[in-house]
């Protein structure tokens, strides 16, 4: 086009190609280390296949992992489109003020694209990484209790869902609910660190909750039946609400649920009444073992 260069519009396809190219290499590159990679796996093995009881956090590790993944695979999309505009700006043939305003305007329209679900994905993670934050340090807490004759299992799957710690003692069979929630700061710049508990509600410095208490009740209630039911016999299962990091100030009282900093779960355990035989231990710590395993990759 002849006349006013401001509106002159050549779009160079060989340029486009040719910022595609320079991406190759990378790519290249990556596939070339992935295959090394799973060549590398089937040439060698793991001295072991499995492990026989998870560790703590480990449905949201791998969430956490995956989530990664999404996040590399959006981060090197977004980078890709402005890279390649970059050069079609600097071809000889696309010349003047609008089109390179169109290109900047592309550029912003796919860039504005991806704020949204890299925030999402952000956020998610953030999330994930506090509970598994949480639940790491509860079970680096419950390690106490094996001086105590206790048996340990962490993130014991079931459908749809998992059992953040369960421990089995001559006390009895607790299951822990770990929820980790971060401290807000007060307008004295000061963080809150207490949460009260009145026999019935949690209240948080934002407000009231219920839930919590609920879910861990179930999720005894739900493992008491299993248990039951795989070893023969009628096994009581007692709930421990546990929030790490935060003072947990009682006052009321649940038959139903302990309410408790990680720090106080072994005074609890050790207080239970209940006594089992050597053979009952065994017998639920087999059941366990079996699904606790997680496959070695």
């Amino acid at each position: 086009m002849n006349g006013n260069p401001f509106f002159t519009v050549q779009i160079d396809y060989v340029v486009i190609a040719a910022g595609i190219l320079c991406m190759l290499p990378a790519a290249l590159t990556i596939a070339i280390i992935r295959r090394e990679i799973m060549q590398r796996r089937a040439d060698k093995r793991h001295p072991f296949e499995e492990l026989k009881r998870r560790p703590a956090g480990e449905s949201l590790r791998l969430k956490i992992e995956s989530i990664d993944q999404k996040i590399d695979d959006k981060i090197m999309l977004l980078i890709a489109v402005p890279a390649i505009l970059m050069g079609m700006v600097l071809a000889p043939r696309l010349h003047g003020l609008i089109p390179c305003l169109i290109l900047l305007a592309i550029s912003l329209i796919w860039t504005l694209s991806f704020k949204g679900s890299l925030t999402r994905l952000l956020e998610e993670r953030r999330t994930y990484r506090l509970g598994f934050d949480g639940e790491r340090y509860v079970g680096e807490e419950l390690s106490r209790l094996i001086a105590h004759g206790f048996e340990i299992f962490h993130d014991v799957p079931f459908d749809g869902f998992n059992m953040d710690h369960v421990l089995v003692g001559r006390q009895g069979v607790f299951v822990v609910e770990t929820k980790t929630r971060s401290k807000p700061v007060n307008k004295a710049g000061d963080k809150e660190y207490q949460v009260v508990f009145d026999g019935k509600c949690l209240h948080w410095p934002w407000g009231q909750e219920r839930q919590e208490i609920q879910q861990a009740i179930d999720a005894a209630d739900t493992f008491s039946k299993w248990l039951s039911k795989a070893v023969g016999e009628q096994i009581q299962v007692f709930p421990i609400l546990t929030l790490p990091g935060w003072w947990v100030d009682p006052k009321g009282f649940s038959k139903a649920v302990y309410v408790l900093n990680p720090k106080q779960i072994i005074k609890v355990c050790g207080s239970s009444a209940q006594k089992f035989e050597d053979t009952l231990i065994k017998r639920i710590c087999y059941q366990l073992d079996q699904k606790c395993r997680v496959e070695v990759k």
